[in-house]
């Protein structure tokens, strides 16, 4: 078990600036042994790691550069509508209703979905949100972290059981400023899966199928950039 008394005398030399091997003779010399001198080490050196990390995250993150690479859209996401219409329709089918438009739209999500993920791109930038979207024809939003009003982590059942979540970012802008077809997201053919959009629609900016942990890290550093760049009189949503 880790002696709580040697880690505090360690942290505390070492912010003296005591060297490791100074510090370890003076433990030997008043009676510790080297195994709980090295387990404290130990866990000291896991604490300052973390530390690392999260001053990577969280603290002042100028220079930080996040992309979809870093936190992506799951495989798995592109399989999400085709797996609910098998469901719909089987359950369908053992209460007696056919829905056959159900089963065009299978092979319509398969096509769609790949080349919607491999086509939306995203980074977290010094001053900036920046999405890039189309499948067809491209399109980019540059997002002050000022005008952001919501960062939500979503789930719904499908999510739950396979450990997913969309991410939605939300702006003060009431239409995201910029042309109609500059604000059109890369729906999924449900109108009403509004959470299953993919990029920039009006003043929502939606992520989905990321991993959970993924989408709550994304919620975080956006966070973390909102208190960083305030909003200024000359900041807007376009």
């Amino acid at each position: 078990m880790i002696n709580q008394d040697i880690v505090n005398y360690i942290n505390a030399e070492m912010a003296k600036g005591t060297s490791r091997n100074d510090i370890t003779n003076a433990l030997v010399g008043s009676g510790w042994q080297s195994k709980d001198i090295d387990e404290a080490f130990n866990a000291t050196s896991s604490v300052a790691a973390k530390n690392v990390a999260s001053s990577s995250l969280y603290g002042a993150s100028q220079g930080l550069h996040v992309t979809e690479k870093d936190y992506p859209i799951t495989i798995l996401w592109i399989f999400k509508a085709p797996i609910n219409i098998i469901l719909v329709s089987v359950i369908a089918l053992l209460f007696g209703y056919y829905f056959p438009y159900l089963l065009i739209a299978l092979p319509i999500y398969l096509i769609a979905n790949p080349l919607i993920r491999a086509n939306f791109h995203y980074s977290i930038e010094d001053k900036f949100f920046v999405v890039k979207q189309g499948v067809f024809s491209k399109n980019q939003r540059n997002l002050p972290y000022g005008v952001i009003q919501n960062v939500l982590a979503k789930q719904d059942l499908f999510d739950r059981i396979f450990g997913l979540a969309s991410l939605r970012v939300e702006n003060a802008s009431l239409g995201g400023g910029g042309s109609d077809s500059k604000r059109r997201s890369f729906r999924l053919t449900s109108s009403r899966q509004e959470a299953e959009s993919v990029g920039a629609s009006g003043n929502k900016v939606n992520i989905p199928g990321l991993r959970k942990k993924d989408a709550e890290a994304l919620k975080n550093i956006i966070l973390q950039k909102m208190k960083e760049n305030p909003i200024e009189d000359n900041q807007s949503g376009l």
